[in-house]
Order: C-alpha cells, then sequence, then structure tokens
C-alpha cells in the first residue's frame, strides 16, 4: 500500500485481493529467471488465490488477506523492474503541457508558418470572450434586494 500524507482511500476486501494479486504476479514476474519458470509459479499462484473461493467466512479470509500482503511484502524484489512511462522510468514526466498564453509569445514571422492554426485560435479567443460577457459575468452576479 502506498504511503504518503494525508488521508489513505477506503478499499474493499475485493480491491485488496485484487491488488494483492497484481503484485504478487508482478513479485513472481521479477524473480523469474525465464518465462517458463515465471509461467509455471504464475499458475501456482492463482492456484493459491483459487483457493480461498471456497471460504465463506469474512475473518478468515481478512486473516489470510494480511498474511497475504505481509508475505507479498516479504518476497518483494530487491531491484523490480518499471514500466516506462511509470514514475522513476526512462520516459516518465517528459511531456509537459505547455500553457495557452505562449502562443502569444510567439513571433509573427512564426505565426505565419502556422496560419490556419492561429486564424482557428483567434476565433476561439474571440468566441470565448463573447461568452464570458454574455453568461459568466451575469451569472455570479449578487441579485438586486426585493423591495
Amino acid at each position: 500500500m502506498p504511503g504518503g500524507v494525508g488521508p489513505r482511500e477506503i478499499l474493499t476486501h475485493s480491491q485488496r485481493v485484487c491488488r494483492l494479486y497484481k503484485k504478487a504476479y508482478r513479485t513472481t514476474e521479477h524473480w523469474a529467471a525465464e518465462k517458463w519458470i515465471f509461467r509455471f509459479n504464475a499458475c501456482v499462484l492463482r492456484g493459491r488465490f483459487e483457493e480461498s473461493r471456497a471460504i465463506k467466512d469474512m475473518r478468515v479470509l481478512a486473516k489470510m488477506l494480511e498474511e497475504g500482503e505481509h508475505e507479498c511484502w516479504e518476497q518483494q524484489h530487491y531491484d523490480p523492474s518499471v514500466f516506462k512511462a511509470d514514475p522513476g522510468g526512462i520516459t516518465y514526466d517528459r511531456e509537459h503541457e505547455s500553457p495557452d498564453w505562449l502562443f502569444d509569445q510567439w513571433h509573427p514571422w512564426e505565426k505565419v508558418q502556422h496560419m490556419d492554426f492561429f486564424d482557428n485560435r483567434q476565433k476561439l479567443k474571440k468566441d470565448f470572450d463573447e461568452y464570458y460577457e454574455k453568461s459568466l459575468t451575469k451569472k455570479y452576479q449578487p441579485e438586486a434586494p426585493a423591495q
């Protein structure tokens, strides 16, 4: 479970089980030297999770879940693989959204090269200004007191 500051999200039992399965699956994948070893261990892991379906007592299931989370934490890999777009990956947070006002800073010679884009942008800016004046400025005005 991720730590951090602030309140934690409330998870149902089934959500915790699904997250535990995914974490255990990835841990099994990290420790496997070859693909066939991983597939065998993944089938054994799935069998372990399927055994608990027949149990109906939630106290037993909650205890099994706690033990499973602890076991997964103990077995975690010292150097897990990271997907390239996830935090810690090589392409994480590579592309940034630039604010719209940067287009206003372009030189006119640059704007000429993308004339259709800037024409449409000017039209949209004008339409938004009209919309703002017609609706949004009047929407939140305090009403005059009735006499």
